[in-house]
């Protein structure tokens, strides 16, 4: 599951969460009669609280000198959401004294500091997996390889993006995913088939990658053919861009290093030869 899925099933679990604990403040007479809805709407807050936490867990493995107040203040939110859901005045006790509005109240609480979360979280992501140093040394060295149509659908998509133009950001995207695969292939003298399947799969089968970065290069470029070229418009985020171009990024590196690490071994097998 990707980060951008995990916030979405976070905010999902809040929503569905406040629907229900509004339901049983509006009609406590009602509810208390129901222990089942009760203990559901308990066990998805609780779940909400360890989806968080098990979010932080994650985040914490990238603190460094860049990420590091980004990390912590997420650390002390997640705290704060855990003493309001599990302390001594909680949501829990709340409901264990079937006080439905004080439940409800509390859990409102936890909103602002979820939405900080998660935007911490996204900016940590971006600043550790790719920050504009690496962009710009990436689109240097695809100046430096002639791959120059790469360079230029990279710099469209952050275009795009900057300008809220999602989905023509994640068809770059696609694109510049494209054309460094095409590009490696016309490189070494193989030519391209037009297709992003069996372009992929020759860079494998010639051992320029392997299955595993053939596996994920596939899922990045099925990801943006689904959320730009053939899918959504109306509904598409700056979360779906963002993600869509952090991936792309992060994908080209990887085929890039592929690349050198092939052409490398062959100037070697020549110079010995």
């Amino acid at each position: 599951m990707s980060v951008e899925d995990r916030l979405s099933s976070i905010e999902r679990q809040y929503k569905e969460a406040y629907e229900m604990l509004c339901k049983m403040a509006t009609y406590p007479t009602s509810y208390r009669s129901k222990p089942n809805y009760v203990a559901q709407t308990l066990k998805k807050i609780l779940s909400l609280q360890r989806m968080l936490e098990l979010l932080y867990e994650d985040v914490r493995k990238l603190k460094d000198e860049k990420t590091a107040f980004y990390v912590e203040r997420c650390e002390k939110n997640v705290k704060i959401i855990g003493d309001i859901i599990r302390g001594v005045d909680s949501i829990c006790t709340d409901v264990d004294l079937d006080d439905f509005s004080s439940a409800f109240r509390h859990f409102k609480l936890i909103r602002s500091l979820m939405y900080q979360i998660i935007e911490d979280v996204r900016l940590i992501y971006a600043l550790k997996l790719y920050p504009i140093q690496e962009k710009i040394a990436l689109k240097s060295l695809l100046t430096d390889l002639g791959f120059l149509e790469v360079t230029k659908c990279l710099d469209e998509a952050e275009t795009n993006f900057a300008e809220k133009h999602f989905k023509d950001a994640i068809d770059r995207a696609r694109e510049a995913l494209e054309k460094t695969v095409t590009s490696i292939l016309s490189a070494i003298g193989k030519k391209p088939s037009g297709y992003f399947s069996t372009d992929i799969g020759t860079l494998s089968s010639l051992r320029i990658i392997d299955k595993e970065t053939k596996k994920l290069t596939e899922a990045t470029y099925s990801y943006l053919s689904e959320a730009g070229a053939h899918g959504r418009i109306g509904d598409l985020t700056s979360g779906d861009a963002h993600y869509a171009l952090k991936e792309t990024y992060m994908r080209i590196d990887i085929l890039l290093k592929k690349y050198s690490m092939y052409s490398s071994k062959k100037d070697s097998k020549t110079k010995t030869k």
